[in-house]
């Protein structure tokens, strides 16, 4: 069995409402039966980019060689800036700092293989996908409980932030396909 749970949900300042952040943050409990690959006690993440990160796991491999949170962390500690990208694998690039948790996964027969350090967990695809959705439905959740998010100001953060959110949209609707 799958936990992918947030616990905490908050923004960067520790605020439970902010409308001039646009990542949201907070500790992660991530499990597969009585393998804990991260706990609370861990720390805290940046949720919303991890979710997105997640959600491209669901039709792609994330090893070192074949990142899918390209230049981070599968569950990054930051996510500094978000910037549209031309001709590129990802529709948009988060950018964080040196510190994250990066779990491998690899796709085989239906199944999703998952590995950090000594432990290694394998799960049906479907499940992952379902663990997966129910991850960005609590990221979701949490943006819509709080203030919609200010103007942002700069035109290539808001191209970013465009991005993001459009193939966030995305990759959650083809995941829902998997699931039927």
């Amino acid at each position: 069995m799958i936990a992918l749970q947030i616990i905490n949900p908050h923004w960067i300042k520790g605020s439970k409402d902010d409308p001039d952040d646009q990542c949201s943050h907070g500790a992660i409990l991530f499990s597969v039966d009585s393998a804990v690959y991260i706990s609370p006690a861990d720390g805290d993440w940046t949720t919303s980019a991890a979710g997105l990160f997640l959600l491209r796991t669901i039709d792609s491999d994330h090893t070192p060689e074949n990142s899918v949170a390209e230049n981070n962390f599968l569950i990054p500690c930051c996510g500094h800036c978000v910037w549209p990208t031309e001709n590129q694998r990802f529709t948009c690039s988060i950018m964080g700092c040196n510190t994250g948790i990066n779990p491998e996964l690899h796709h085989s027969d239906g199944k999703v293989h998952l590995k950090l350090h000594e432990k290694e967990s394998i799960v049906e695809l479907k499940e992952w996908v379902l663990a997966v959705l129910g991850f960005i439905q609590q990221v979701e959740s949490f943006y819509e409980n709080c203030t919609p998010k200010a103007a942002i100001q700069d035109d290539l953060d808001r191209q970013g932030w465009s991005a993001f959110w459009q193939e966030w949209q995305q990759r959650k609707k083809q995941a829902e396909e998997v699931t039927k």
